[in-house]
């Protein structure tokens, strides 16, 4: 061998750092986009958590609990505490815009859609027993 024929030439270390770069690139956007489906999946079950929680609340305080959107419609305001579910998540009331829960376990009834990107969901608040079911995805 030649003296300083060792090593690598720099087409070779060109190549090399190409191919890592853009192995970089793939993986840190499949890494930083969030699955949609499992984003809808954990704010819906928040969700349906708080307003079972709201409901409890009531009953065991005996009292009035109401629920409400935060004004940007991105989390629910539950007793003046915000529960803020992050801005991929959109919150859209069907029926009343406040649902309130009374001592007995009933509600004013009504149901939340939480849309993630182009998926949704629907929770439904049922207005006589109080009963809180997620009804899944919508599309």
């Amino acid at each position: 061998m030649r003296r300083g024929a060792a090593g690598f030439t720099l087409i070779e270390l060109v190549v090399v750092l190409a191919i890592l770069g853009l192995t970089a690139s793939i993986t840190a956007g499949l890494v930083v986009r969030p699955h949609t489906a499992a984003a809808l999946s954990r704010a819906s079950t928040r969700v349906a958590s708080e307003l079972r929680l709201a409901r409890l609340r009531a009953m065991s305080e005996s009292r009035l609990v109401l629920v409400g959107l935060t004004p940007d419609r991105h989390g629910m305001q539950l007793d003046r505490a915000v529960v803020d579910l992050g801005p991929s998540v959109t919150l859209a009331t069907v029926g009343p815009e406040t649902i309130a829960f009374a001592p007995d376990g009933s509600t004013s009834g009504g149901e939340v859609r939480l849309m993630v990107g182009t998926r949704q969901n629907l929770i439904r608040i049922d207005w006589l027993t109080g009963r809180v079911s997620q009804l899944g995805p919508l599309n």
